[in-house]
């Protein structure tokens, strides 16, 4: 009995260091990601770099389970190593401009470097960020791998999907509660510190290694402030008198991931009266910001997107707003608009702050404005690692002009600043509100923070009192694809995938083969069958979760459940695996492309009829249908394999193709994925119809 007790009590252990390990990964990964693109500004626009890697990473330790090599205890090293490479090269990278070669896509703050030296700088620091995010990843994965080898496949697997759901979870907590990265990683070290202590691998040297991480995280993270989407510094915005070079104190910066963001300014009458003309540059500002709303008559309803710490919502009180609600994704943002901005808009009762995104804002309420400004709204970062999307690209759109159209009261405007001079999108923004409101009601005006359009029934005798300018198209840009829900890519100038993209992916395949060949033959030995159902499940997961994106907005809170859902989806087909005794993959693979189909042409506005919580639980469950009859083909595999290390080592390096493939969207546009991803399912079809002849 003793002995029984005993075993019993193993197993449990066994069984929660499984889910430890698998929770951890899933953590890990969210934080190396979160970390890498806020530390190492380049990041910021490739976050699936870093996802790549650690699936690959992940694929590695997974393959390499039995084979004799122990990499476990090398986490620590190589989490020193990594996190000394982000604050070293973040420090001296991010705060100056960015070396990325060609002309395809507009990124903010590049240098003016030669195409060559560009392109090499740009090529070695994603080559040796991947690398070490690979290598990173490998002890995590041989470790997770070792746990679930203990086990039957499936319900290690289950347990390996609901740690995985925790690991989400408590991510989003940390992202909710916008702790810093000392915080994270003193999470993960912990959870490693437990499973080294319990698997006998803990000793002194081991202990130093990620204390000196911690340590080093906190205090290279200090004076940051975290939101859900980046890195956030304040400082005193100090600018001189010209006549005495007095040093004057007129409001604060903002700085996302160590360059300029946005200001919070006092444009007041009466502080610009205190400067005596002294800084005309606030002048200048001044006029951009009042411009839109002395379009208005007093007392008007104004909308704001993209409200950013107060400035446009200042405005608009200065120049007698009846009311204002000010949308802004960032809460961090928001909050610092409450605390610091020096006219103190957020207090003012006639304005009502408003965290959510400009879409879902436009798709939840049914309220008509005479004003609809969207502020200096241009991100910085990606919407997800999961998409080469950014975190703004559905607000410039067809589909969304359309909506503020119809938004707008019968005389009401809209107006659209954005902080860059390059033509081709100026030309882009300015055809987008021609198409929506009409080529003769849009005006531009060039003012100090950027070009402000203006679309709607504004008089000729009005728009020469304030310097705007009739806009009309360019023929030179004749023929430049415009922004949709379907193709939302504002910042890529044409629909091929940037020189830098596919040279970037070229080198890490090149170098990531030879890796293999010398090191890990054994991830060159994959299931087909497994490596074609990760690949169409990672493209099908991406396009579910922007479709979401576009009904729910592209907050973090949407993403995090919108994984939760992908990962509930796969839990369920593992739960059915389990009690059904055996599962006709034949029949299963049938409903997949039917539900791929149905998912392909189904309209998710149909939903849009519905209350939140309904409209939520209904385009959930169509989106993910056919990810429920992935998971049990899957599972379904595994159980007759009757083995986990190798399928899940070969289904995570299909995950790293089907993550390259989603490049291809900017060809085709998004929806295009689900057509490849139906593809590549009748691969997996064949192969497994192969297997199965054999």
């Amino acid at each position: 009995m003793e002995n029984e007790n005993l075993s019993s009590k193993n197993n449990r252990h066994s069984w929660l260091l499984l889910a430890l390990m698998s929770g951890l990964g899933l953590f890990v990964e969210l934080a190396v990601i979160r970390w890498m693109s806020s530390e190492v500004r380049l990041f910021s626009y490739l976050k699936n770099i870093p996802l790549l890697a650690a699936f690959l990473g992940l694929s590695i330790g997974y393959a390499i389970v039995g084979k004799g090599r122990d990499y476990k205890k090398a986490f620590p090293a190589l989490l020193l190593i990594y996190s000394a490479l982000v604050l070293v090269v973040g420090r001296i990278s991010s705060p100056r401009a960015l070396a990325y070669p060609g002309g395809d896509e507009f990124v903010w703050y590049t240098a003016d470097f030669s195409y060559w030296l560009s392109l090499a700088t740009f090529l070695g620091m994603v080559f040796v960020f991947f690398l070490i995010t690979m290598l990173l990843f490998i002890p995590l994965g041989q470790a997770t791998g070792e746990e679930m080898a203990r086990y039957k496949p499936v319900p290690a697997y289950v347990v390996n999907i609901a740690a995985s759901l925790i690991g989400i979870w408590l991510f989003s907590v940390v992202s909710y509660f916008q702790w810093p990265p000392a915080i994270w990683f003193g999470i993960a070290i912990l959870g490693v510190g437990v499973y080294y202590y319990a698997r006998k691998l803990l000793n002194p040297l081991n202990g130093i290694l990620l204390a000196v991480v911690l340590i080093g995280v906190a205090i290279f993270g200090q004076n940051a402030i975290w939101s859900p989407y980046q890195r956030l510094v304040v400082t005193d915005l100090i600018l001189p008198r010209e006549d005495t070079g007095e040093a004057v104190k007129v409001g604060y910066t903002i700085n996302v991931q160590q360059v300029f963001y946005q200001r919070a300014i006092d444009l007041s009458p009466e502080f610009l009266a205190s400067l005596e003309g002294q800084i005309p540059e606030m002048e200048d500002i001044a006029v951009s910001y009042n411009l839109p709303y002395l379009l208005a008559d007093p007392g008007g309803q104004v909308l704001i997107v993209g409200a950013g710490s107060g400035n446009d919502a200042a405005a608009a009180l200065r120049n007698q707003a009846g009311h204002v609600d000010a949308v802004e994704i960032d809460p961090a943002i928001i909050e610092m608009g409450y605390d610091l901005h020096p006219e103190h808009p957020y207090k003012d009762p006639r304005v009502t702050p408003i965290t959510d995104d400009a879409r879902a804002f436009f798709e939840e309420t049914d309220k008509k404005y005479d004003v609809i400004a969207f502020g200096l709204l241009d991100s910085h970062t990606l919407l997800s690692s999961l998409s080469s999307v950014r975190l703004d690209s559905y607000v410039y759109t067809l589909e969304s002009f359309r909506q503020v159209r119809a938004h707008l009261k019968e005389n009401g405007i809209t107006a659209v600043t954005f902080a860059t001079s390059t033509p081709w999108i100026e030309e882009r923004l300015g055809r987008m509100l021609a198409e929506v409101f009409g080529a003769d009601k849009v005006w531009v005006h060039y003012g100090a923070v950027g070009a402000t359009f203006v679309a709607g029934p504004v008089t000729t005798e009005k728009a020469g009192a304030l310097s705007l300018e009739s806009w009309s198209a360019d023929p030179a840009f004749n023929g430049i694809p415009l922004p949709t829900d379907d193709w939302p890519y504002l910042y890529l100038r044409a629909r091929k995938v940037p020189a830098a993209y596919w040279q970037a992916l070229l080198l890490i395949a090149a170098a990531a083969i030879f890796i293999f060949r010398r090191s890990f033959p054994e991830a060159l030995k994959p299931d087909w069958h497994f490596l074609l159902l990760g690949a169409a499940f990672m493209l099908i997961e991406f396009t579910s979760i922007t479709r979401l994106a576009l009904l729910f907005g592209t907050t973090w809170l949407v993403n995090a459940l919108a994984i939760s859902g992908v990962l509930l989806m796969i839990l369920a087909a593992n739960l059915f695996v389990l009690w059904r005794p055996r599962i006709d993959l034949r029949w299963t693979y049938a409903l997949l492309f039917v539900s791929l189909g149905l998912v392909y042409f189904f309209p998710l506005e149909f939903f849009n009829r519905f209350d939140p919580l309904w409209r939520g639980l209904g385009s959930v469950l169509i989106l993910s249908l056919p990810l429920f009859f992935s998971g049990l083909i899957f599972s379904e595999s595994l159980r007759r394999r009757n083995e986990i290390t190798g399928p899940l080592a070969s289904n995570l390096s299909g995950s790293v193709f089907g993550g390259i493939i989603e490049y291809s969207s900017i060809w085709w546009g998004v929806q295009s994925l689900y057509l490849i991803g139906i593809a590549v399912y009748g691969l997996a079809l064949a192969a497994f119809l192969r297997k199965k002849g054999e």
